[in-house]
């Protein structure tokens, strides 16, 4: 069982744990010290069981939806939402470009 994960933060700020590329949210704390995390998709039955920071138990059922994008593909999204929301003067299409070829330029930089 693969039980490498990381913890992350809701669009809501809150705390949750990153598995596989989907989130997870603190369900609730169990009498014996373990915190259940449940999908952050609100129709996603998916449940993670840790102890001391250490996956114990996960749940078999498959997600019904397809895992969180990458961080770095996230980031250009949120790019691009915040800039369609305060550049008005500036068309979508341009925007686009302009962010792509930000992310673009950031990973050439990160590869060398």
């Amino acid at each position: 069982m693969d039980t490498k994960f990381t913890w992350s933060i809701t669009q809501k700020g809150e705390k949750a744990l990153l598995y596989k590329n989907y989130l997870y949210g603190l369900r609730r704390e169990n009498k014996n010290g373990s915190l259940v995390y449940a999908c952050t998709n609100k129709s996603c039955p998916r449940v993670i069981t840790l102890k001391n920071d250490a996956i114990i138990q996960y749940d078999v059922t498959r997600h019904n939806h397809d895992p969180r994008l990458a961080d770095d593909v996230q980031n250009v999204f949120t790019g691009l939402k915040r800039r369609v929301i305060t550049d008005v003067d500036k068309s979508i299409g341009k925007i686009y470009e302009e962010e792509v070829k930000k992310f673009v330029s950031n990973l050439a930089f990160a590869i060398h």
